[in-house]
């Protein structure tokens, strides 16, 4: 088996959602043997009592409708309990990470209060999957159009026409988002990079290193 070039420590990936972080620690698990901890799937999990899909929808879609924009009623306790629930399933993750296991993290890791997080750089090699630039426009598209669980913190403005507001706080999210991801990693890797020319298992490993 392939294992993190550090070997005393497990390999963790952040980034925003739809970069690749679920992509590569399904190739590393099937490549090179990696358990792989997956922070969404788990919490889709825990939360598929309270959210049922509609037919043909994704559970990530549906929890996506429950969460709501952040000027919808009640979207503020809903972020918080997603949050609290993140946080649960992270340190589990965590607590369980070993040589040759992969944290696979949500968008709002970052988020997520600081003992955590200096916990999770100490033990893993942290790799952030940036999500390049031009793709940016694409992503709030999506977003609009099949909305995910976003976690904003406090972070949209208060807006006399929230739609209108949210392209350009969408695109200050990503900002202020990419800023925190690279704080917190070890090692940046360019997402489209990436997926435009896919890196072998071992080639991959040695940029991580």
């Amino acid at each position: 088996m392939i294992v993190s070039p550090d070997t005393r420590r497990p390999l963790c990936f952040v980034g925003m959602s739809g970069v690749g972080k679920s992509f590569w620690s399904a190739k590393l698990a099937h490549d090179a043997g990696f358990v792989v901890h997956d922070c969404d799937a788990e919490i889709g999990r825990r939360l598929s009592s309270i959210v049922t899909p509609d037919p043909g929808e994704s559970l990530v879609t549906a929890l996506g409708r429950w969460m709501g924009m952040p000027w919808t009623a009640g979207y503020a306790s809903r972020e918080a309990r997603y949050l609290a629930l993140e946080e649960e399933v992270t340190r589990e993750a965590l607590d369980g990470a070993r040589e040759g296991h992969i944290v696979d993290t949500t968008g709002s890791v970052i988020y997520l209060p600081r003992d955590l997080l200096d916990a999770l750089r100490a033990k893993c090699r942290v790799v952030y999957l940036r999500t390049p630039d031009t793709r940016r426009d694409a992503m709030l598209k999506r977003y609009l159009e099949e909305p995910k669980p976003v976690v904003w913190a406090g972070a949209f403005p208060r807006a006399n026409d929230p739609i209108a507001t949210l392209p350009a706080a969408y695109a200050e999210l990503l900002k202020t988002r990419d800023r925190a991801y690279a704080l917190l990693a070890h090692v940046t890797l360019d997402g489209g990079e990436l997926e435009a020319s896919p890196p072998s298992t071992r080639e991959l490993l040695s940029r991580v290193a």
